[in-house]
C-alpha cells in the first residue's frame, strides 16, 4: 500500500473506532511519541486519554447511543515523507441518547497525521461545524 492508501484506511478506522468507542482500537490510531490533541468546534483535549475519555466517552457516548461518522471529498495533502494533513467534509448518523432520536451534525475535518514505525499515526483532530 501507498501512503495515500495507507492514510485512507487511517480514516477509515478512525470512523471505525468513532462508531465503536473501543479503547483499544482508538488508542492504536494515534501516535505515542508526540503530544496529541483534538479539537471540537470550541472544545480542546489534550493527550490521547484526555481524547478518549473526555471527548470520546464523556462527549459522544453521554450524548448519543450510536454515532457514524461519513466522510466526503477526503483530500490528502503529503507534506513530507512523515507528515500529511487530511481535510474532508463529515456529517454524522446518530440517535440521542436523550431521546432516542435521529440526529446529524456536518462540517470540515482536518487531521494532521505522522509517520511512526513506519505507520500513519493521527497527532492531531480538528472539528469544525
Amino acid at each position: 500500500m501507498n501512503d495515500t492508501e495507507q492514510i485512507n484506511a487511517l480514516v477509515s478506522c478512525y470512523q471505525k473506532a468513532i462508531h465503536s468507542q473501543d479503547k483499544e482500537e482508538f488508542y492504536n490510531l494515534w501516535a505515542r511519541h508526540n503530544q496529541c490533541s483534538l479539537i471540537s468546534i470550541t472544545k480542546k483535549f489534550i493527550g490521547i486519554d484526555a481524547i478518549y475519555n473526555d471527548f470520546l466517552i464523556g462527549c459522544i457516548q453521554k450524548a448519543y447511543d450510536t454515532i457514524d461518522l461519513i466522510t466526503d471529498n477526503i483530500d490528502i495533502h503529503i507534506i513530507s515523507s512523515d507528515l500529511a494533513i487530511v481535510i474532508f467534509e463529515y456529517h454524522t448518523e446518530c440517535i440521542r441518547r436523550e431521546t432516542k432520536e435521529s440526529y446529524g451534525i456536518k462540517g470540515l475535518e482536518t487531521q494532521v497525521v505522522i509517520k511512526e514505525n513506519n505507520e500513519w499515526k493521527l497527532v492531531h483532530v480538528h472539528y469544525s461545524k
